[in-house]
């Protein structure tokens, strides 16, 4: 994993309660210069972000997520305007969280992404529920059937379609035609907005408290 913090103290502190729950970090950076460059040399599984770090843009996350799309890009900010929550996710991000969040909450939010997750802090999600019912057509939520609901909540655990396909045992055609009507009937436009309703209408749970032995770097 890689921490890039505004401030050392913080990335520093970080780093500490990552380390201490498993996590391998192997860089930490207290500005955004490079984050790309970072990315190249060190291949994180996971990259940590603070918000206030320049590079941070829609744009900037696309780059980092084509170029490494198992690498997963969080996000880490104050409880702000949720304005730039949907293009982040809509660019690739897979985390969104709040430093609100207690060390146990952060390090089970971070273990879920290291399995395949997204994750979006309540806090956030809040704003997200507004901007969507403003902005998007009516959606109704009875109108998602109930393996469609499976299916849903598969891609906030990060399954790709092979793996949804597999865990429901049918073709990867028919997963493909779940998606494509839950994207209709709910006028989202991507997994990330997927996992964004799904959370925010209580389909999902945010945080895990699933324990796990694993150490993502």
């Amino acid at each position: 994993m890689v921490v890039a913090h505004h401030y050392r103290l913080v990335c520093e502190g970080i780093a500490r309660i990552l380390e201490d729950a498993g996590f391998d970090v192997i860089r930490q950076a207290d500005t955004g210069e490079g984050l790309s460059r970072l990315a190249q040399e060190h291949e994180p599984d996971i990259l940590l972000v603070d918000w206030e770090i320049s590079e941070v843009a829609p744009d900037t996350i696309r780059t980092l997520t084509e170029k490494h799309p198992r690498m997963a890009i969080v996000i880490l900010t104050q409880p702000q305007s949720t304005e730039a929550v949907l293009p982040i996710l809509e660019a690739g991000a897979r985390g969104y969280l709040s430093v609100n969040l207690s060390s146990q909450e952060f390090v089970q939010s971070l273990r879920m992404l290291a399995k395949g997750g997204i994750v979006v802090s309540q806090e956030m999600v809040k704003g997200i529920k507004l901007e969507l019912t403003t902005d998007q057509a009516a959606r109704n939520r009875e109108d998602v059937s109930i393996r469609e609901r499976e299916v849903v909540q598969l891609v906030c655990q990060g399954a790709t379609n092979r793996e949804i396909a597999e865990r429901l045992i049918v073709s990867e055609h028919t997963v493909k035609v779940h998606l494509r009507n839950i994207l209709t009937k709910l006028n989202l436009r991507n997994r990330q907005q997927i996992a964004a309703y799904a959370i925010q209408e209580g389909l999902v749970t945010d945080i895990t408290s699933e324990e796990s032995s694993e150490s993502p770097h």
